[in-house]
Formats: C-alpha cells, sequence, structure tokens
C-alpha cells in the first residue's frame, strides 16, 4: 500500500483487559449459612469476590473478598434462616493498587436451612 503526501504524528489506544471470569460448581444449604465451591482460575487473577442478597437484582447485596486464588471454596454465615439467597461471583486482578474485575457468573439460588 502506498500513500501520497506527508504524514507525521501519533496515536495513542488504551485497552483495559479484564481477568477470566469463573462459575459455581456447588452451592450447598447449612443452617442460618451456606458453602459455595467454584472453579478455581490460578493464572490471571488475585482472588475472588462473592456477592448474595435477598433479592434478585442484587440491590442491598453483601459481598464477601477471598484474597486468595488458590483457594476454591468459601462458607458465608450468619445469615437467616430458611431464606432463599441469591449467589453470583466473579474474579479480580490487582495491579498495583487498582483492581480490575470480570464479569459477573450467572445467579444461583440457595435456600438456608
Amino acid at each position: 500500500m502506498k500513500f501520497k503526501g506527508n504524514y507525521s504524528g501519533s496515536k495513542t489506544l488504551n485497552f483495559k483487559i479484564s481477568p477470566k471470569g469463573t462459575t459455581v460448581l456447588k452451592l450447598t444449604a447449612k443452617k442460618a449459612k451456606f458453602e459455595i465451591k467454584w472453579l478455581t482460575q490460578t493464572t490471571q487473577t488475585t482472588g475472588y469476590q462473592i456477592q448474595y442478597c435477598t433479592k434478585s437484582n442484587f440491590s442491598g447485596a453483601k459481598s464477601s473478598t477471598i484474597s486468595s486464588n488458590v483457594k476454591g471454596s468459601a462458607s458465608i454465615r450468619s445469615l437467616k434462616v430458611r431464606t432463599k439467597y441469591y449467589v453470583r461471583i466473579r474474579t479480580y486482578k490487582k495491579v498495583s493498587s487498582t483492581n480490575y474485575y470480570s464479569d459477573w457468573s450467572k445467579s444461583y439460588t440457595v435456600t438456608t436451612k
């Protein structure tokens, strides 16, 4: 390809690269708590963020952060008995002081005992 004339200048492009997401493998209901197991992502992640709520749109949701990318399970405690909870999870990668998050997994439901 040939161009006619004189050209000069520069162009800068910025990219936001998100870490690979994860999925929930198993949700187990217990009395006033639930246990969650997920597929670990050890190469692109620093940890995981679990979000849970009694509303399906996750308004007013609480979250729990797991700062290890090797651990693939957690127990969420101090919940209401016989209550339906919606749960989702995502991975994050910490670069300097900034956390970069993947997309949320699909929503799962669990009812405490």
